[in-house]
């Protein structure tokens, strides 16, 4: 029975190959393609050339526009949101300020609390999710692009100042320090989304005219480059604009390029690219290479057990002797036809 061992060897090295490649695919990977709970990121876009409404002296203006972002996760608040949803949660506290003169009093700010599944990276309504102290509830992509992301999937990108979710579409490949990024857009149509009360001569009036309610009205083009294996953004640049209206007449509130900083893109960078290679592998390339050794030593397997099988079946069977002439037949075998001669017998 020796000579079946290196088969059988063969074929549970094989086997225990192909179940690796199985389990990097269906294990491995769904336990490492999750955001983590534990998420402390700062984020920085800039603008050198803004112009924007100044509020400190109640006229516009323009000049440098910083927003700072930082995203704290929320470990407890996490693991409450998941047992009492059901599913694989992701809670974290987002605070954003935009300055435009370096004081210690900024432009515009915000605090938000997102919520959002740790695979797909989309928003789910529940367990506390709010904006500046505000329940909200919101829907589709809210940091960043499910793992695994398709050029051909129906996304769609929270935008937090209107409250509402829009699609992004699929703009091609391009390269970024060694990464292959997929590169998204998203239209934001001009919208109406709040109304502030300022002075009725920055619309025309006297300066005795009092206050007017303006109604302050956004749309936004936001360019996403997306590595597709994590769904991290690591680039990104919004073309923002935003004006007050009263009375037929028109006041700049907002008009900006932002971008995200070099800094802050080398450090997406930094801290993204090793890990997309090493999930990438998770992903495809080990399961692949492990599922074609593995098939390959299980059909050498077969077959060399086959091959075995017969060479045994042949040297089992009775070698052949030529015993030389019949004594009584002969050259004829005892199955030859033989004549009955009546001759032999007399009369």
């Amino acid at each position: 029975m020796r000579k079946y061992l290196l088969p059988a060897i063969i074929m549970g090295v094989g086997a225990f190959i192909l179940t690796m490649g199985l389990l990097f695919r269906f294990y491995a990977y769904p336990k490492l393609a999750v955001v983590p709970n534990d998420q402390n990121t700062t984020q920085i876009v800039q603008d050198p050339n803004a112009k924007f409404f100044d509020a400190d002296n109640v006229r516009p203006a323009e000049g440098e526009l910083t927003t700072t972002a930082r995203i704290i996760g929320d470990p407890q608040a996490a693991e409450a949101a998941s047992e009492e949803s059901g599913r694989d949660l992701a809670v974290w506290n987002s605070g954003q300020i935009s300055d435009n003169n370096g004081d210690n009093i900024p432009m515009d700010g915000s605090t938000e609390v997102y919520v959002f599944d740790r695979h797909t990276g989309e928003a789910v309504n529940c367990c506390g999710e709010s904006k500046n102290g505000e329940e909200v509830k919101r829907d589709g992509l809210l940091v960043k692009f499910p793992f695994d992301t398709q050029k051909d999937g129906s996304y769609s990108w929270w935008d937090s100042t209107v409250g509402k979710s829009f699609p992004v579409q699929f703009e091609g490949e391009e390269d970024l320090q060694g990464m292959n990024l997929y590169k998204f857009t998203q239209e934001v149509p001009e919208t109406k989304y709040a109304t502030r009360e300022l002075p009725g001569n920055l619309f025309g009036g006297s300066d005795s005219s009092g206050a007017v309610n303006a109604d302050r009205y956004y749309s936004n083009k936001r360019t996403f480059w997306v590595d597709p294996v994590t769904g991290v953004v690591i680039d990104r640049v919004e073309e923002q604009s935003q004006e007050f209206r009263h009375n037929g007449k028109t006041l700049t509130a907002l008009e900006t390029t932002s971008k995200f900083t070099k800094e802050t893109v080398d450090k997406n960078v930094e801290d993204y690219k090793s890990k997309s290679s090493l999930l990438a592998m998770v992903h495809s390339t080990f399961p692949i290479v492990f599922a074609i050794l593995g098939v390959l030593l299980l059909l050498t397997g077969l077959l060399l057990s086959v091959l075995i099988g017969r060479r045994s079946r042949l040297d089992e069977q009775p070698a052949y002797v030529d015993r030389g002439p019949d004594p009584v037949f002969g050259n004829s075998g005892p199955d030859e036809t033989t004549v009955r001669r009546s001759d032999l017998h007399g009369h």
